[in-house]
């Protein structure tokens, strides 16, 4: 009985498998609505430095750069500015 186990599991090694279908995409994310934070002024900045309007920010935002620590509380009048490692804007969000 013990001689036929590797057989047994050769054979289904080689046995034929469905592949399984591949997820369908999902849909893009709804446009961020920056009301909340009072964002809205500062929607049209992604892309550019955000020196030019650092000083205009909200009281609480805060800016964000590709190996900065945030904490995980999430404020929905907070402004996150995220910038990339030449402090281009990348993407603004509530939170």
């Amino acid at each position: 009985m013990h001689r036929f186990i590797p057989i047994l599991i050769l054979l289904t090694a080689c046995a034929e498998t469905d592949l399984p279908e591949p997820a369908p995409l999902e849909p893009e994310p709804a446009p961020v609505d920056l009301a909340f934070c009072k964002g809205e002024p500062f929607a049209d900045s992604v892309g550019q430095p955000v020196s030019t309007i650092q000083a205009s920010l909200p009281e609480r935002s805060r800016v964000l750069g590709p190996d900065d620590i945030a904490t995980q509380d999430y404020r929905i009048d907070r402004l996150n500015v995220y910038v990339n490692g030449a402090g281009v804007i990348q993407r603004l969000t509530c939170g």
